[in-house]
């Protein structure tokens, strides 16, 4: 299936590895011109490896929400238009309530809610005056079943989708989507630094598999792909079955 996505620019936030990564080298597959940002530059030079040239890397901050906005001039101006940004960072500390304080609390915010909120709201004048825009956050499977150990990313995250489709409404008509994608387990570096055991998780997933980036990034090019045009405000899980509930 053709995508109808040559030389649109892409911006992918925490491009560098992970489920960001695999949505990168999906969109570039199908002839994306792609924006990579991240905190390493040992990352991105890795990252842009692997990708077709004509991508390149943005050494950025994201959890100072200010440089979200500075982030969007820089790719605007090197590419002259943004069609797509995928939403992305990294989660925050795991703990349950007793383990974690305020501060703890304004850092997740500051990284996972405040500072994608700013990339999208830095992202949609460029997008409207194109009258073409596919917003895509990875947000997680725990925003529709948090788990007790995340109460961080349950918190950030489910404000997020809140601001997502609030913000889906309202510039539906400029030929805007805006969705999340909810991956479940996904083998990914933080997966592994929180579990020594992905084969015992496998067996908790209906599919008896752990999830993979490059399959997940193939689903988030479908959404920022022409075809997709009537899809928007939604949550959408990508989890092998895992989560067990109606809505």
């Amino acid at each position: 299936m053709d995508l109808q996505l040559h030389n649109k620019v892409a911006l992918v936030a925490g491009g560098s590895a992970g489920l960001g990564l695999g949505c990168a080298k999906a969109l570039a597959a199908e002839g994306v011109r792609v924006a990579l940002a991240s905190r390493s530059a040992e990352k991105l030079e890795s990252a842009l490896s692997v990708l077709p040239s004509g991508c390149l890397g943005y050494q950025a901050d994201l959890s100072d929400h200010h440089a979200g906005s500075d982030l969007i001039g820089r790719v605007t101006k090197d590419f002259g238009r943004l069609d797509i940004l995928v939403a992305n960072a990294g989660g925050p500390k795991a703990g349950g309530y007793r383990s974690v304080g305020i501060s703890d609390y304004r850092a997740a915010m500051e990284q996972n809610f405040l500072a994608m909120a700013a990339l999208c709201n830095g992202a949609i004048p460029a997008m409207a005056e194109f009258g073409f825009g596919r917003i895509i956050a990875i947000t997680s499977l725990y925003v529709k079943a948090p788990e007790p150990n995340l109460i961080l990313s349950n918190t950030a995250r489910s404000a997020l989708t809140a601001f997502l489709k609030s913000v889906a409404t309202e510039v539906a008509p400029l030929g805007i989507t805006v969705n999340s994608l909810l991956p479940g387990l996904h083998r990914t570096e933080r997966l592994e630094r929180l579990s020594q055991d992905l084969e015992s998780l496998a067996a908790t997933v209906p599919v008896n598999k752990i999830g993979d980036a490059e399959s997940f990034g193939k689903i988030a090019a479908f959404l920022a792909s022409e075809h997709a045009w009537y899809i928007t405000g939604q949550a959408i899980l990508v989890d092998g079955g895992k989560y067990s509930g109606l809505f």
